[in-house]
């Protein structure tokens, strides 16, 4: 028996007799085409004589270090698709591919004390489709001034939002409120933010996109702060 086959040997019977905590395992996400580095979780500073990472299913070894020498296993396409680094003991996978997904298992054993170990990595990727027709819808409350902002997009999967009080950043105060995963704006303003521009910036690992207004142009006070309209709906889109 080779010692491949020998060390494989090996594995299986660790499982057996060490299955793991039963813990839901890390889950990490992956663009198409990027890299992504799939974390060890062995404590930083102990001294590990093994380390193996390899495919829960199919249970195919992907690279071993034993005693400072780290071997690959697989195809050489595959095998130049990995990167195993000696100084935290990850994992990395360059130009990811939707058939990289699944659950990865790295064990090791400690130097010392033989200690061994067995977790669990799933690796999600994803192929995003790219953020467009970023657009704001505005709600105005009749009789108070306080607008409230939606941002929405036409296409663009896994998207982020985040919203710019010209160039600041808006955050939770006095007079904004965020709502749901940040796509919803709640603004109280007053006379002297007329001129003011808040600005949407939808987002994912590969695009970005942006809409903007003026509150004036939705909402007007009178000199003395007053509300002097009634509700007003509309939608902006894109900046241009």
């Amino acid at each position: 028996m080779d010692a491949v086959s020998l060390f494989s040997c090996f594995w299986l019977t660790l499982s057996i007799i060490n299955p793991g905590t039963g813990a839901s395992p890390t889950t990490v996400n992956g663009t198409r085409g990027h890299s992504v580095s799939l974390p060890s979780g062995i404590p930083v500073g102990l001294d590990v004589a093994d380390v193996v990472w390899r495919w829960v299913s199919p249970r195919n070894m992907i690279v071993k270090y034993s005693k400072g020498n780290v071997s690959y296993f697989g195809p050489d396409e595959y095998k130049r698709r990995r990167t195993f680094h000696r100084g935290n003991f990850s994992l990395e996978i360059h130009d990811l591919r939707r058939e990289d997904s699944g659950d990865y298992e790295v064990m090791f054993a400690a130097a010392v004390s033989g200690a061994e170990s067995i977790t669990t990595v799933r690796l999600e990727v994803y192929d995003p489709e790219p953020v467009s027709e970023t657009h704001i819808t505005v709600q105005n409350i009749t009789g108070t001034c306080e607008l409230t902002l939606t941002c929405s997009v036409t296409s663009g999967d896994h998207t982020s939002f985040r919203w710019w009080r010209g160039r600041e950043a808006v955050v939770n105060d006095r007079t904004h409120h965020l709502w749901g995963h940040g796509e919803t704006l709640k603004v109280h303003r007053t006379a002297e933010s007329e001129a003011v521009v808040y600005r949407c910036e939808a987002r994912n690992t590969i695009s970005v996109d942006t809409a903007q207004i003026r509150l004036g142009d939705f909402c007007k006070l009178d000199k003395s702060g007053s509300h002097p309209g009634t509700g007003a709906e509309g939608r902006l889109h894109k900046a241009e």
